[in-house]
């Protein structure tokens, strides 16, 4: 298994290729660059729980919904000149700025544009995923009719290209929060190339993430990693690995058990106020200690 990190665990103030150098210097095998909206308007649309991550405003110059052909084959070089992998395509375009379950037709327009750009993106960078997340329930909604918008939208977008995987993250979205649902909702898109990008802290507030990672099994075509504070119980729980209550050497168990050799993501979300690349560098070679 690699060992990568996600581009939101650096500050915004980091250019994209600080980051993928720091992520190099500080040993990571690979790298999930994050999709972002575009640097004249990123800030217009965020709201609850990604503005407090500090993620709402990110901006990444050359990936992002108006980047060209041409800007993600520089940013490919970037990687290739650092030594370093493109593991997948990230971001929270489909949750707080377009939400993928959107009632608007040019909402959910914009949303089907963006994961088809980043697909794209991830052909050119050499990554296999993109990890997509389904929107925000909200109260005015029905559940059946944003679990049906959803996954309906989820199962076209697989089709635009089956040679990359779609990876449907279990985030705060007031859906989707057990792993026998999450499991329901990929089968029944009926494409191969859609899986679960777990990610392992945000499973915690709601259960026990090895049972979830049992469950899930090879469904799970990616990971993130990170710890969550149980005492806390909201969004400023989550902090560094073996620094809260997940119980790792019990998840790491699980994982080997599905035969799982991916990219294990390192994602600090929000990043270190002081001495970033410290925590980061931790949170890796605590990483290398779990899986001996």
């Amino acid at each position: 298994m690699r060992i990568g990190v996600n581009q939101f665990s650096f500050p915004q103030s980091y250019d994209v290729a600080e980051a993928i150098a720091a992520a190099r210097r500080l040993g990571f095998d690979s790298i999930e660059l994050c999709f972002t909206n575009a640097p004249d308007s990123a800030g217009s649309a965020g709201g609850g729980v990604t503005d407090a991550l500090d993620i709402s405003g990110y901006v990444n110059r050359l990936l992002n919904v108006r980047s060209t052909q041409k800007d993600v084959s520089e940013l490919r070089k970037i990687c290739d000149d650092n030594g370093i992998a493109v593991s997948s395509v990230g971001g929270i375009v489909t949750f707080s700025i377009y939400p993928l379950n959107a009632r608007d037709a040019g909402v959910a327009q914009k949303a089907m544009d963006a994961v088809r750009r980043m697909m794209d993106a991830a052909c050119i960078l050499g990554g296999d995923t993109v990890q997509v997340m389904t929107g925000i329930l909200t109260e005015e909604m029905g559940y059946q009719e944003s679990y049906d918008r959803a996954q309906a939208r989820i199962a076209q977008l697989a089709d635009h290209n089956p040679d990359i995987r779609i990876g449907i993250e279990n985030v705060w979205n007031n859906m989707l929060y057990s792993p026998l649902e999450l499991n329901r909702f990929v089968d029944e898109t009926g494409r191969r190339n859609v899986g679960v990008y777990f990610d392992i802290a945000n499973a915690r507030r709601f259960g026990y993430p090895q049972q979830w990672i049992r469950e899930m099994n090879r469904r799970i075509v990616k990971y993130h990693l990170k710890d969550y504070r149980m005492s806390v119980d909201n969004i400023n729980g989550f902090t560094n690995m073996l620094d809260g209550d997940v119980n790792y050497p019990e998840v790491m168990k699980a994982i080997r058990e599905t035969g799982y050799d991916g990219d294990l993501i390192v994602e600090l979300v929000p990043p270190a106020r002081h001495m970033v690349e410290n925590t980061l560098e931790y949170a890796r070679k605590t990483t290398l200690n779990l899986l001996k």
